[in-house]
């Protein structure tokens, strides 16, 4: 049996918008490590330089970062917690992956016309620097939207060759 948590309601959730391959909420692609904090008002209490990642548990967000001057590059957000991710009237987090699959076909017509499907069968937009994870949750498997930036957005649905740290890949 997979631990099953919690899944917060999306009226007990912050409440962010997505701009594609710019913003997540108040995070910035390009800030610092050190001002992400400062936006999510948490310290910074784990920090793996090998995997490129912090996390900001009480937030339900997992941030990762360019090797090369830790900006963020992309942003992770927990299905069960996490804020809720909105792009336009699209809600993205937390949802069972069948109930975004018609916006994601559309977007595949809409947005730059690709969608494509990583080795582990998720989901994702390049053009919009989406990449729709899924994570285990009891029975159930819940949208884990993994937002990105233009550099990584071409190849961030590949878990084989993609920028993305295994780690994002093995947790979830």
């Amino acid at each position: 049996m997979w631990l099953e948590r919690r899944v917060v309601p999306d009226e007990d959730r912050e409440q962010w918008t997505w701009t594609p391959l710019e913003a997540v909420g108040p995070l910035r692609f390009g800030q610092t490590v050190e001002e992400v904090a400062a936006v999510l008002q948490e310290p910074i209490s784990g920090r793996d330089s090998r995997e490129q990642w912090v996390p900001f548990s009480s937030r339900g967000v997992d941030t990762y970062y360019r090797s090369e001057d830790w900006t963020p590059a992309a942003v992770a957000i927990d299905a069960c917690r996490g804020p809720q991710i909105s792009f336009g009237e699209v809600r993205l987090v937390g949802r069972l992956p069948s109930e975004l699959t018609p916006w994601l076909e559309a977007g595949a017509d809409t947005h730059e016309g690709r969608l494509r499907f990583g080795l582990n069968g998720e989901a994702g937009l390049p053009g919009l620097g989406l990449v729709m994870r899924c994570q285990q949750n009891g029975d159930f498997n819940r949208t884990r939207p993994v937002m990105v930036a233009p550099e990584w957005a071409d190849t961030s649905v590949d878990s084989w060759e993609g920028p993305l740290p295994s780690r994002e890949w093995l947790v979830y």
